[in-house]
């Protein structure tokens, strides 16, 4: 993948982060504190990923309709749900250090360090290597 569809995929994850984390403040009134300090959070990311992507020319991709209607009916599938979308930014942000462009280089660590601690705030047991299988 080029370093514009790496961008883009992350976006779509940030774009799928904020769904989420709304869906869990909503339905989940004993996390909606922690729900809206993680959807602020990844409503910020894909904010400056819209602009990053634009400013290297390209048209930044937008939200799915829909991310399923998965029913969050306790803290526990709730907390898995944020678990997995953590780790999957992370993963996205990790395919992004190794470009030549050090501003991108440098965001991807923020947002891959951002997801690893929020992560383990949703109850992810601690990774040497966060963000890889």
């Amino acid at each position: 993948m080029s370093t514009r569809e790496d961008l883009q995929a992350w976006l779509a994850l940030e774009h799928e982060a904020v769904w989420l984390y709304g869906l869990i403040g909503a339905r989940v009134d004993s996390l909606a504190e922690p729900a809206l300090t993680s959807f602020e959070a990844h409503r910020a990311a894909r904010d400056r990923l819209r602009a990053v992507v634009r400013n290297g020319g390209g048209q930044p991709v937008g939200p799915a309709l829909t991310y399923g209607d998965e029913l969050f009916d306790s803290r526990r599938t709730a907390r898995a749900a944020a678990r997995d979308v953590e780790n999957r930014v992370a993963a996205a942000c990790l395919t992004l250090l190794g470009t030549g462009d050090e501003g991108i280089g440098r965001f991807a660590m923020a947002g891959l360090r951002r997801a690893a601690l929020a992560s383990l705030d949703w109850g992810a047991d601690p990774i040497a290597f966060p963000g890889l299988d």
